[in-house]
C-alpha cells in the first residue's frame, strides 16, 4: 500500500478536503474523495489489478494516484463539481458565486459577515499536506510526550 495525498482546497468560499489512497495488493485500486465537513461530494476510483505484475507497479501505482488526485482538484476548482456541492450542502456555499458568475446589478456582491464558528481562520486553512493522517498524528504524539516528560 502506497501512501495517500491529502490537499485541502478553498472554493466558493469554503474548505474542501480532497484525499486519495491506494487501497493496496488485496484490492487493487485507487480511490479518490472530495469531503466538506465529513460529507462525501464525489468519489473516483481507477482498478489497477492488470497493473499487478508489473516491475514498476509502485512508480505506476504512484503516477495514478497523482493524476487521479490533480484531476478531481481541477474538477472541484472548475466549478465541476458545484452541482453536487449544492445539493448535498445545501445554503452551505449559497453566499460565495462560483468563478465566473455573472454578477446582478453589475457590483460584486459584498462578503459574507462572519459567524463566530467562521470568524477569523477558516477549518482547514493553511492546512496542506501530502504526508498520511497516521503519520501526523504520530509526530503530534511524540512531540506531546516530549514536551511532558518531566525534567532532570
Amino acid at each position: 500500500m502506497i501512501s495517500g495525498f491529502n490537499t485541502n482546497v478553498r472554493h466558493r468560499g469554503l474548505v474542501f478536503h480532497v484525499q486519495t489512497e491506494d487501497s493496496g495488493l488485496a484490492h487493487p485500486h485507487v480511490i479518490s474523495h472530495v469531503y466538506h465537513g465529513g460529507t462525501i461530494l464525489a468519489s473516483e476510483k481507477s482498478d489497477y489489478s492488470g497493473r499487478v505484475g508489473s516491475p514498476n507497479l509502485v512508480r505506476e501505482v504512484r503516477a495514478l494516484m497523482e493524476a487521479q488526485h490533480k484531476a478531481l482538484i481541477c474538477r472541484l476548482e472548475r466549478g465541476e463539481l458545484d452541482a453536487a456541492i449544492d445539493a448535498r450542502l445545501p445554503g452551505a456555499a449559497g453566499d460565495a458565486p462560483a468563478p465566473g458568475a455573472p454578477r446582478v446589478g453589475g457590483a460584486a456582491p459584498a462578503p459574507p459577515a462572519p459567524t463566530p464558528a467562521r470568524a477569523g481562520r477558516g477549518f482547514g486553512d493553511g492546512v496542506v499536506s501530502e504526508r498520511p493522517l497516521d503519520a501526523v498524528i504520530l509526530d503530534y504524539l511524540v512531540t506531546k510526550a516530549r514536551r511532558s516528560r518531566p525534567k532532570g
